[in-house]
């Protein structure tokens, strides 16, 4: 019987320092990738990775988080509390766990949504050596992105929802574009640091395993304090999905949803571990409406283009996005910590479900 949930730790530092405790307690062997750039304090970062039974298990448990940097927290709380009432021998017969705590380390201390070269890392996931279709809807806007004032984020969403409708706003804010390096969703031109650190840790720590559960973590997407799976699967494999989560999971891939991610990280999966059966869900708990938290957002990357970010005003923005992405309203707490337990329960399902 589970005690009072814990509050999520909010800081960095705080969630890397519980992490480690709770892998430790049921006796994982764990790694440290450092990043080489520091935290808003000066606090050195690093993704941590922790492996719970054996290396040679043929299913393997995967659960991320901080792909989005600053969703990093409420994912960190969800897996911290399920490992400290985890007894590790209670596991299934041929399968192993494997932990990777943020894998962004310093969109999660900086709290931002992208990484330190400003890339959106769930875009980050294409073959740039091909043709990369060009997102004309984000041209359209990306010159109004790069020159509003501090102070007018409301105002440029509110023209945006007026002249492109909200979801096609949101499409083309949201989507991920590989023509500005500076502007919003950039999805990048090469593999970043995140994306070479994951294919390291799967391909070194999944070289066994033939059959994958991969659980990443997000936040700010969804009804306040709900649960919202996202797949970006077809056919069969998201038919395995929706056999264990349910028939809410959203399939933006099978034509429902918006912004279905180019580069997406389940195409990396699917990439790195190509002839091997793998079944990726996004768990997105829901905070606060797009018309709160998208000026927030733009604010973010106002500041950080304009090399903003040890500002006063890029302090405020950085609480701002943290709220956004993580509420500090316990019971919000409470709620997406237990469903997000239930979570990582069902995923173990998947893959007793596959044999």
């Amino acid at each position: 019987m589970r005690g009072a949930v814990r509050p999520i730790d909010r800081d960095f530092i705080g969630t890397r320092v519980r992490f480690l405790a709770a892998a430790k307690s049921v006796g994982a062997r764990i790694e440290e990738y450092k990043h080489g750039l520091s935290g808003p304090n000066l606090e050195p970062l690093a993704t941590d990775v922790a492996l719970i039974g054996e290396a040679e298990a043929e299913a393997l448990l995967v659960l991320i988080t901080g792909v989005h940097g600053v969703e990093h927290y409420a994912g960190s709380a969800c897996i911290c509390e399920w490992l400290e009432h985890l007894d590790a021998a209670s596991l299934p017969a041929d399968t192993a766990v494997l932990l990777v705590h943020a894998i962004n380390p310093w969109g999660a201390a900086w709290c931002r949504r992208n990484t330190e070269d400003n890339i959106d890392l769930a875009r980050n996931f294409l073959d740039f050596d091909q043709p990369i279709e060009r997102h004309k809807a984000y041209d359209q806007i990306h010159q109004t992105l790069a020159e509003f004032d501090q102070g007018q984020a409301v105002t440029v969403v509110h023209q945006l929802f007026e002249q492109l409708g909200e979801q096609d706003a949101i499409e083309a804010l949201m989507r991920g574009q590989y023509t500005h390096s500076n502007g919003f969703s950039f999805g990048g031109d090469q593999p970043c640091w995140s994306n070479r650190t994951l294919h390291d840790v799967l391909n070194r720590y999944g070289a066994h395993s033939k059959r994958f559960s991969i659980v990443e973590f997000h936040s700010g997407l969804g009804p306040w304090a709900e649960v919202l799976p996202v797949s970006m699967h077809t056919g069969s494999a998201l038919e395995r999905v929706r056999d264990v989560y349910g028939d809410g999971v959203i399939a933006p891939r099978a034509g429902e949803g918006n912004h279905s991610a180019p580069g997406h990280t389940t195409d990396g999966y699917m990439s790195m571990l190509k002839g091997k059966q793998v079944t990726s869900i996004v768990l997105e708990f829901g905070t606060y409406p797009p018309s709160r938290s998208l000026p927030v957002m733009l604010e973010d990357h106002r500041v950080h283009s304009r090399g903003l970010a040890a500002s006063k005003a890029g302090h405020a923005v950085a609480a701002a996005n943290l709220e956004m992405h993580c509420p500090a309203d316990p019971q919000w707490q409470r709620t997406i910590i237990s469903k997000g337990i239930k979570m990582i329960e069902r995923s173990i399902e998947v893959l007793q479900k596959c044999h």
